[in-house]
């Protein structure tokens, strides 16, 4: 049975091929860093990436948005939704790029976790909307919170595992993984705590973070859908009531998957 020391020690010494991020993504969050992420600047990156901007443009005229005009191009899609919403948005897309393997079972649990990640990026990006918080980083937040199975996945894939024991080693070590992925690729401390979220929402992880919050509460409500629902920190920091709670995301979730 491989061990998430394993991992994490084969991650610090270099020893484990991580996967490597994507190009335009590295270069958007080099110039973030920076401070040099221009609307011009950031257009010129992502049209070196066709599927990207197109994907960019179709986002930016989905529901999920809500912009009462069409866009048409690249552009103007970054001048009306903004440099920070497109830029995240664009990292979330080139992410998709590393969602790759040889084995056949290895391919099958890589797509279901990528359907999953959809799921949560989506439903966050409504509640972002909603609750006045940053719906680019929330649906980036949401593709990143099980981005820890990519190096397991890797790892796995080289090996022999059975496929019947690979669910149950994605559930104890992908988020201690994903924390320490995040780390290297230099992604800011407000995502990096991403995989670390639960569907706990009495959690102490980032408590006072609305990007969190909106994560927990959608891995929650993805559950099963249909709650209880009683007073915790989650509802209480994003001022939602107990009794709204699963009218509001009923509310949400059908707007995401409208669009999604």
């Amino acid at each position: 049975m491989v061990a998430v020391q394993d991992i994490l020690t084969a991650i610090e010494q270099g020893q484990l091929a991580l996967p490597t991020l994507p190009s335009i993504a590295q270069k958007i969050l080099r110039a973030s860093h920076n401070d040099e992420l221009t609307s011009d600047h950031l257009a010129q990156l992502i049209e070196h990436d066709p599927a990207i901007a197109a994907q960019l443009v179709r986002i930016s005229n989905s529901p999920l948005v809500g912009r009462p005009t069409h866009i048409a191009d690249l552009t103007t899609a970054i001048g009306l939704l903004g440099v920070g919403y497109c830029s995240q948005l664009a990292i979330s897309l080139a992410l998709k790029q590393l969602f790759r393997a040889r084995h056949e079972h290895i391919k099958h649990e890589l797509e279901m976790i990528w359907q999953h990640s959809n799921r949560i990026s989506a439903l966050a990006m409504t509640m972002a909307k909603a609750l006045k918080a940053n719906p680019g980083e929330a649906y980036l937040a949401g593709l990143l919170q099980c981005i820890g199975a990519l190096p397991l996945l890797r790892w796995l894939d080289n090996t022999d595992t059975p496929a019947a024991n690979i669910p149950h080693m994605l559930d104890l070590h992908q988020a201690q993984i994903g924390a320490q992925l995040l780390k290297t690729w230099e992604f800011p401390d407000s995502l990096c705590v991403i995989p670390l979220i639960r569907a706990d929402l009495n959690q102490q992880i980032a408590p006072d973070s609305t990007l969190a919050n909106i994560i927990a509460l959608a891995l929650y409500f993805l559950q099963d859908g249909k709650k209880e629902w009683q007073p915790c920190s989650t509802l209480e920091q994003l001022n939602i009531a107990p009794d709204d709670a699963q009218k509001k995301m009923m509310e949400w979730y059908s707007i995401a998957q409208s669009a999604h």
